[in-house]
């Protein structure tokens, strides 16, 4: 896909060095590779001090072999195996794509037999990348980045308009200050749009009819910064994790559960101040596996359709949450539940991971169309996922294909509110 940049509409982008200017591409390869394999060599001497990452690979190639990429028929596949080679040579291109392609969806850490955190290398450069300037970002990634910065979402939207799409609900149920009352991390795009709006009401409709007190931040939530921090602005993601750890503090918060993988995974692994308090957080679906084990949230309404569950990255690959959800949608009644080619801990990568979900990625280069013709083959009537990144990926790649107009993508949250309420 063409980069583009301030320099106008359909001008070549390489990066901030050259302000737009549109210059040749052999003279702007040269200036920026001298500059970027300075900075490549200083990057690599600090991880090779604390990974030994780069030593280590033997370059087998099973990483490459098993990230999603492969699957791809295009050039704008990604490589695990030759990035690292090019990386420990000296020969990565900061200016180019490599950098923007991996999705960090996991699946290299978990089959690596040597055990190359590939996945803390990659925001490593990114970073270098993005806070000293060390070659080229995305247009859309800058922009997230900024919005990010300066709104606390990537859409530079009124942070007082965060919390409206529970606006206009029956809010009996929510109530701070209550040793029982839980948190709901709503996340940006729950928040924000229009489409994935509907995962949030569906949760708190589910919350209301199980009596579970419960409480949001509304305009006090920012985004959780996951963005910022896999696109390498360590700067911004960490003035983020502090406004959310300082409001769930005030708030008095002990569970918080997520709408999102994504702000589950970072607040889990990266909000060091959270467990300090006393505060646990949990996936939302977690809770909703707890309530229908229990009884609290009855399951009575037939759903007779045929779905597939797409395994978002970070549940099952990194969190290893692969039996509940699929729990959740056995106890909804009438439901056949079928598996994809790719399920579970080998779950296929819908794109949307590592920023992926900000880029502009063109028709025929997008993993989640190779998800969607998984579920087709399945037969499935419904594509469900956990995740609004994954919900996001898979609809806007089935939109306006004739082939897909017969495959529904659902959140959990919505499948089971059709089960609960008639």
């Amino acid at each position: 896909m063409a980069k583009t940049g301030s320099g106008g509409k359909g001008q070549p982008d390489y990066g901030w060095r050259f302000q737009g200017k549109i210059v040749r591409l052999c003279e702007d390869r040269s200036v920026q590779m001298d500059e970027s394999s300075h900075l490549m060599e200083r990057a690599l001497r600090q991880m090779s001090m604390e990974y030994f990452a780069l030593d280590r690979c033997l370059q087998c190639g099973i990483c490459t072999e098993g990230c999603p990429h492969t699957k791809l028929e295009t050039n704008a596949r990604f490589s695990p195996r030759s990035f690292i080679q090019k990386a420990r040579l000296g020969l990565l291109d900061l200016s180019g794509e490599d950098l923007w392609l991996c999705t960090q969806c996991g699946q290299c850490k978990l089959i690596c037999p040597y055990e190359i955190p590939f996945l803390d290398v990659m925001i490593s450069l990114r970073s270098l990348v993005v806070e000293q300037g060390a070659g080229y970002v995305p247009a859309s990634i800058k922009g997230v980045l900024s919005s990010l910065s300066s709104a606390g979402n990537p859409w530079k939207e009124d942070q007082s308009q965060r919390g409206e799409w529970h606006a206009d609900r029956d809010r009996s149920g929510n109530t701070s200050g209550r040793q029982d009352a839980v948190m709901l991390f709503v996340g940006c795009l729950p928040s924000y749009d229009k489409r994935a709006q509907k995962i949030a009401r569906a949760a708190a409709e589910l919350l209301q009819r199980a009596g579970v007190a419960f409480d949001i931040l509304g305009e006090a939530e920012v985004c959780c910064g996951e963005s910022a921090l896999r696109a390498g602005d360590q700067g911004t993601f960490e003035r983020l994790k502090a406004i959310n750890t300082r409001n769930l503090a005030k708030w008095g918060a002990k569970r918080i559960y997520t709408l999102s993988p994504h702000c589950y995974d970072v607040m889990k692994n990266r909000y060091d101040g959270l467990e300090t308090g006393g505060c646990q957080v949990y996936p939302f679906v977690i809770l909703l596996h707890e309530l229908i084990s229990k009884g609290a949230l009855p399951v009575r309404n037939g759903v007779h359709k045929r779905v597939a569950y797409h395994d978002p990255c970070l549940f099952s690959k990194h969190h290893s949450i692969i039996t509940e959800p699929r729990e959740v949608l056995r106890n909804i009644p009438g439901i056949e539940l079928v598996e994809m080619e790719h399920s579970g801990e080998k779950s296929f990568c819908c794109g949307g991971g590592g920023g992926g979900v900000w880029r502009d990625t063109a028709r025929g280069e997008r993993l989640a169309e190779i998800r969607l013709e998984e579920a087709l083959k399945t037969g499935a009537d419904i594509l469900a996922t956990a995740c609004p990144y994954c919900l996001a990926m898979l609809e806007e790649s089935a939109r306006g294909e004739e082939r897909y107009q017969d495959l529904k993508v659902m959140d959990l949250c919505e499948l089971l509110r059709e089960g609960v309420f008639s």
